[in-house]
């Protein structure tokens, strides 16, 4: 039945392909779910500080921070993922995602700290889950943590804006 689900949501699933690995993992909160991401893509964490709007942006871009002197742009998850928005408090934090050639900041609006998940623990992302957000996902842990693909997140073309 796994198979067939996986099929139906235009996803394959290797169930054997990460057998006995943990991720290190920074979990996080977009009220009402919880999220994690890879710790070797988090440069670090941070409190959410002035926000400057970019006119003409992506609903999902909130703008962007002077990071000690570094231009980060910040990403909105809730809005990629249709997640009802709350509005921003002194409480959210950015997380700061880099790789190689990309680094932007997430907003959460909790940080729940660091853990370990198991990879061959996961479940693949629900039906439910709109397909352009579940191709970020790499799986839902038995406590219901959704973990992000970090690195599909830092490569992906829906994040890039490129106004020509």
């Amino acid at each position: 039945m796994l198979e067939r689900a996986a099929a139906i949501a235009g996803r394959k699933i290797n169930l054997n392909q990460n057998a006995g690995e943990t991720l290190s993992v920074v979990e996080f909160g977009l009220v009402p779910e919880r999220y994690a991401v890879a710790e070797r893509f988090v440069g670090e964490v941070l409190p959410l500080s002035e926000i400057t709007p970019i006119p003409g942006a992506p609903a999902f871009i909130m703008g962007v921070i002077n990071l000690r002197g570094k231009i980060v742009s910040l990403v909105n998850l809730k809005i990629k993922f249709s997640l009802k928005e709350k509005g921003l408090t002194d409480f959210n934090k950015v997380i700061i995602l880099s790789n190689e050639n990309m680094e932007f900041g997430i907003v959460a609006d909790t940080i729940v700290g660091n853990r370990s998940i198991s990879l061959d623990s996961l479940s693949p992302a629900p039906l439910t889950l709109d397909k352009r957000a579940a191709e970020l996902v790499i799986g839902i842990s038995p406590d219901g943590v959704i973990l992000l693909d970090a690195d599909r997140l830092l490569k992906s073309n829906q994040l890039i804006v490129n106004q020509k």
